[in-house]
């Protein structure tokens, strides 16, 4: 087996190593601790407190609006969009659309047209709640694309909980409190996650009830979470890490969420420090960001944490080395994870951690390293190895995708994940490098082939290929070789302006590069890892 030692012994004290998630729906986490706690506060947005109480009866009123519009009824599994930021809005509808038997469909409020209509034509959503500031993105993609469907709701930060906006504990009697049916947790989608997936081509990702459940409980078990914890929601929610592990474990946990519409660093500072925050997620590029500056308040201004996670990137050890010398009490963990596992696979012990790896499986996952070339043949012990992983988070498949699904999901549910990596004498993995051509640029998945199809589109350019090149602060920027065509003009003065209606701001390129020739293999091929290894222009 390539998987060694016991990992039992460097787990956090009374924590199993088995693990089965129990059977119910993701929503019902809320339900359950709004009837514990009613009038604790849930979430924290702006000047606004709101309790678990008046959280759970907008989740019912919304749920029910839904139902009785005709959603989800004799259709199970019918999608809704959600374009929204962090706001009590995105809990609001994301819980009341699972309640109401659909599938949600979170995409980042950052998308153009241009990406939103291949989402929109694959998924198509019945509904869609979409923040004000995207309404004109979201409508030209929904033109374009040729539907009728979704209804649009538009929304606005926080107007679902001003005042007058019928906080009644009764849901009223023209809606009323609609029976909802009873799903199969463990087969029934809640979530379509889009992702450049384990090969890099947009998918996705089929995440059930039951994953959700299963990495929100997983979370909350390794750390201890409780209905003390106060937890930054600074990470997108519509991405799968800020939907499951700060959204869904905080409501499992009863644990309030300080929720940050959009990140800027001192604002977040200013929401660590006014409301004790006591657990941070974020990328390493969020956490170099706060360092900068915190700068040598550093150590007082993170006092409350009792630690903080990082991860979206390959962590390197400055990043550990640079917190623990500003912030010395507070111990930075990292871990692994993709939104094919819901998303967390390993987490560094809080008590046992080891800086340059991402620590053990999660309770109730397991862990392999195979050949890539020969992917159900193990590697010998100590050797590198594709990183496959199995557990109640593995999502169920690739929406629509059956050929995609059998690629990435071996016999007995083993997922194949793209990434290297390589376990130490205790059992502790590291990262060591990634089969997939994935750019992560501050935690976001920026997808190779996405950027060049917009460059290719270009009157001017006869080839491109993208890369990451590494960064201290971004962790991999995107960076474009081009072949001009002849007779275009040798210039790239007008790339940056051509590719931003195209391209969400994360995905651009932060450089451009005229090369004579893009370096490809035999079959023609574009050899990324040659340009890396190549000095930049």
């Amino acid at each position: 087996m390539s998987q060694p030692g016991d990992w039992q012994q460097h787990y956090p004290q009374g924590v199993a190593r088995a693990y089965e998630p129990p059977r119910k729906h993701i929503w019902q986490f809320l339900e359950e601790t709004a009837k514990r706690y009613p009038e604790k506060p849930a979430l924290l947005f702006n000047e606004q407190t709101i309790p678990y109480g008046r959280l759970w009866n907008r989740v019912r009123i919304s749920a029910s609006v839904l139902r009785s519009r005709g959603f989800a009824k004799g259709k199970r599994g019918d999608r809704v969009m959600l374009m929204l930021p962090n706001c009590p809005e995105f809990v609001v509808h994301y819980y009341a659309a699972l309640r109401a038997d659909m599938i949600v469909v979170a995409v980042s409020p950052k998308l153009t047209r241009d990406e939103l209509i291949p989402l929109i034509i694959d998924a198509e959503p019945r509904a869609a709640f979409v923040h004000v500031d995207c309404a004109g993105e979201f409508e030209a993609a929904r033109v374009a694309a040729h539907i009728r469907e979704p209804k649009v709701f538009y929304v606005r930060s926080g107007a679902e909980f001003k005042p007058g906006r019928g906080d009644s504990s009764v849901i009223p009697q023209v809606l009323g409190d609609v029976e909802m049916p009873q799903a199969r947790h463990d087969l029934d989608v809640a979530v379509l996650q889009y992702t450049s997936g384990t090969t890099g081509d947009r998918k996705a990702a089929m995440i059930s009830h039951r994953n959700l459940v299963a990495n929100a409980e997983q979370n909350n078990r390794w750390f201890g979470w409780t209905e003390r914890d106060i937890v930054l929601g600074a990470l997108p929610l519509c991405h799968t890490w800020g939907m499951c592990c700060v959204l869904n474990a905080s409501i499992a946990a009863g644990a309030t969420i300080a929720l940050v519409e959009d990140f800027n660093p001192m604002r977040v500072i200013e929401e660590i420090e006014n409301h004790a925050v006591t657990v941070a997620y974020g990328s390493g590029t969020m956490f170099n960001r706060l360092l900068d500056s915190a700068g040598d308040t550093a150590a007082d201004v993170f006092a409350s944490l009792r630690y903080v996670k990082a991860g979206a990137m390959l962590i390197d050890r400055s990043l550990n080395e640079r917190w623990a010398n500003a912030v010395p009490d507070v111990p930075m963990i990292n871990g692994y994870g993709l939104t094919e596992a819901s998303p967390e696979v390993t987490n560094n012990p809080p008590q046992r951690v080891k800086v340059g790896t991402v620590g053990l499986p999660l309770p109730g996952t397991e862990i392999r390293l195979c050949h890539p070339e020969a992917p159900e043949t193990l590697v010998e012990p100590g050797h590198e190895g594709e990183i496959q992983v199995r557990g109640p988070q593995v999502m169920l498949g690739y929406w629509s995708e059956p050929a995609a699904t059998r690629l990435a999901i071996l016999p007995g549910g083993w997922l194949r994940t793209g990434d290297v990596g390589v376990f130490d004498e205790d059992g502790y993995l590291r990262i060591v490098d990634r089969i997939k051509d994935l750019i992560k640029f501050r935690g976001y998945s920026v997808a190779p082939g996405e950027v060049e199809r917009v460059l290719l589109s270009h009157p001017g350019i006869k080839e491109a290929c993208v890369i990451g090149r590494p960064d201290p602060t971004e962790g991999e920027v995107p960076v474009a070789y081009v072949v001009m065509k002849e007779g275009a003009p040798l210039d790239t003065a007008d790339l940056p302006d051509f590719v931003e209606p195209h391209l969400a701001s994360f995905k651009r390129p932060r450089r451009f590069h005229i090369v004579h020739e893009i370096p490809k293999n035999h079959v023609g091929k574009p050899l990324r890892r040659v340009l890396r290894e190549m000095p930049e222009p």
